[in-house]
């Protein structure tokens, strides 16, 4: 296993243990906890933007590399989002919009590399996957700030938490990428529709 690999396998090897620590410190309002989650996102973060640079810098990029990579950053975002949905901070719907993006990608990366054709990463999904990064840090903020009972964050917002605002952006741009994707690749969509 080369370094890049490991870099990348360690998002999934950290990802549970940020649902474990998160939730734990969520439900226990234990600060130290909550920190202890963010220093664990952060390497996650960090992993995913170093080990496509040192794939490349050391000359190791692999097959299995291209395949792994979006594979642990769509297991380690969706464990960080499943996090809150379970905490109550965002609803259901909003988490399976998430869920239901990647588990769509993934699918059509499939399709796409069956029929010879290979899906050339757009503008739409960087951007959509820098929004997801910061809102999910804008949620550990603000889980923060409550817990240090800042006088300005309240406990919710028109009935939601305000975890769910922070989200609700990525949550959209998250739905306008999956059409980003689909209407230049929807010739291959409709041939994998056909009987």
């Amino acid at each position: 296993m080369n370094l890049a690999t490991m870099f990348t396998l360690s998002r999934v090897v950290i990802a549970p243990i940020f649902a474990y620590v998160f939730i734990s410190g969520y439900k226990s309002g234990s600060i130290s906890w909550i920190w202890a989650a963010v220093a664990l996102a952060s390497l996650i973060e960090i992993s995913d933007l170093f080990d496509g640079r040192i794939a490349r810098a050391r000359k190791e990029v692999t097959d299995f590399g291209k395949v792994f990579d979006p594979v642990a950053d769509s297991v380690s975002r969706q464990t960080v989002f499943i996090s809150f949905m379970v905490s109550g901070i965002i609803p259901l719907w909003m988490y399976l919009i998430f869920f239901y993006r990647d588990a769509f990608m993934q699918l059509l990366r499939i399709i796409c590399a069956s029929n010879g054709i290979v899906l050339a990463a757009r503008k739409s999904g960087k951007t959509k996957a820098v929004l997801q990064g910061i809102g999910a840090f804008g949620v550990l903020g603000v889980v923060l700030l409550q817990l240090y009972n800042v006088a300005w964050m309240p406990d919710e917002i028109a009935g939601y938490d305000p975890g769910f605002w922070v989200l609700l952006l990525p949550a959209i741009f998250t739905l306008l990428s999956v059409i980003d994707y689909v209407i230049p690749n929807r010739a291959i969509i409709k041939k994998m529709l056909k009987p």
